[in-house]
């Protein structure tokens, strides 16, 4: 008879502990899809926001805006006698670094 009540017994706690375990494992699915949703909508609202400030880059670099912008700080066009036209680059390429110093190659010309 005692058996058979213990019996009973260690039934009825595997029985709840089964069900204490499902019910939480329920649970916890239920808070991470919570979770999963919450931060798709978070993604969803900085991709928003990142399109919404990459128009605004786009706008405010336009050639209209940036001429507008320039002349209310008081910016003009040169005039055409006030251009200075500079040797090209890539005649002379300056060695550098210690090694090219070393060997005195610092103000070598490049014949092109």
């Amino acid at each position: 008879m005692a058996k058979t009540k213990i019996l009973r017994l260690a039934m009825l706690a595997a029985t709840g502990a089964v069900f204490f375990i499902y019910a939480w494992e329920n649970l916890q699915a239920t808070k991470l899809g919570y979770r999963i949703e919450g931060l798709r909508r978070e993604i969803k609202d900085l991709e928003n926001t990142n399109s919404y400030l990459k128009k605004e880059i786009r706008a405010s670099l336009a050639p209209e805006k940036l001429q507008t912008e320039a002349l209310k700080i008081g910016l003009v066009y040169p005039e055409p006698d006030a251009l200075v036209l500079l040797e090209d680059k890539n005649s002379y390429k300056p060695a550098k670094g210690w090694l090219a110093q070393l060997f005195g190659f610092t103000s070598r010309r490049i014949k092109t």
